[in-house]
């Protein structure tokens, strides 16, 4: 490994996607860690023409933004990039591709390490009758580009390191919790019983920002951090326990429901299209495997041991901070 992936100098890190659910929660984390004594600088990437409130700069003297048009890359993208230690991605949907163009520069610039969009936990799709498996194009997309990180030359010759760990918008339909209601309808797909593991989104920023204070124990690796493991109607009973006063309804699915809607989204109800930022197909791909019992990872695939220090939060935890404790 070259020195300039040395494992106690992650100060100053980038960070593209700021604005987005998981990439505020990101830099959140990033300016008010709790992890020891770790408080780096702090650029976010901004296109032309976006930029992060004033207020929030004012507070945060270690936080300052650029405005780049980071997809056509150059001499500037690589300027921007000097002094950066660590690129922390967070792009989604169109913004994947960019990624290519980014890790070229920060590969020029020097930077140590590379943090890929990659915060899920992909899996092969499998309708009735298919010949073989599928994935989903995000999925595919995403896939592509771990591929082409984890075998670069720079990556080989030890210029610069990569960690995978575990961006869409708050979904109104998938997650109705999220909502402020007097009655919520919650979706199942499959069998409620089954487990599947779920993040959640400050648990995920805390422990991007546990790596980058310790990057000796996270470099060219994958890391998973699931929260919870816990079936779909397990969380509708704790809802029903939490949101006082409020009706909590039920609206299932099957999974050959699921397959009719992925391989014709025009046939799923329209309220999911209207509501949901993310394809009505993908949704219910990701919906179909949670159902089916395989959303979930073996323990021992799992790395709470390394980071002690973040705390996992249950869907309990959150139901009880959304709508107050029980009284």
């Amino acid at each position: 490994m070259s020195s300039r992936t040395a494992h106690d100098s992650l100060k100053t890190v980038a960070l593209f996607g700021a604005t987005g659910m998981l990439g505020s929660a990101i830099l959140a984390a990033l300016l008010e860690p709790s992890i020891g004594k770790y408080k780096p600088n702090v650029v976010a990437f901004m296109h032309p023409g976006k930029s992060l409130e004033e207020s929030l700069l004012a507070r945060h003297p270690q936080l300052r933004m650029v405005e780049c048009d980071y997809p056509k890359g150059g001499p500037e993208m690589v300027d921007h990039l000097r002094g950066v230690d660590a690129v922390v991605s967070v792009l989604n949907g169109p913004g994947v591709a960019a990624q290519y163009i980014i890790l070229d520069a920060a590969i020029d610039a020097g930077v140590k390490r590379f943090y890929p969009s990659e915060y899920g936990f992909h899996h092969a799709y499998r309708a009735p009758g298919d010949p073989g498996a599928r994935i989903a194009p995000l999925w595919d997309e995403k896939e592509r580009f771990a591929i082409h990180l984890k075998l670069h030359p720079a990556v080989e010759t030890g210029k610069i390191e990569y960690i995978h760990s575990l961006e869409p918008k708050p979904e109104p339909f998938w997650c109705p919790w999220a909502q402020d209601c007097e009655t919520y309808q919650v979706p199942i797909v499959g069998d409620g019983d089954t487990v599947a593991d779920w993040s959640c989104t400050n648990d995920i920023a805390r422990y991007v920002v546990a790596t980058l204070s310790k990057p000796h124990l996270s470099a060219n690796v994958y890391l998973n951090f699931p929260s919870e493991t816990i079936s779909q109607n397990a969380m509708v009973e704790l809802f029903r326990k939490y949101a006082k006063g409020r009706k909590v309804d039920v609206r299932s699915f099957s999974l050959d429901d699921a397959h009719r809607s992925v391989a014709n989204p025009d046939a799923a109800p329209k309220e999911i299209g209207e509501q949901s930022a993310i394809p009505v197909n993908f949704y219910f791909i990701v919906k179909s495997i949670q159902g089916s019992g395989t959303f979930r990872r073996p323990r021992w695939e799992c790395h709470w041991n390394l980071f002690p220090e973040v705390r996992r939060s249950t869907f309990e935890d959150y139901v009880k901070e959304r709508f107050g404790p029980l009284s």
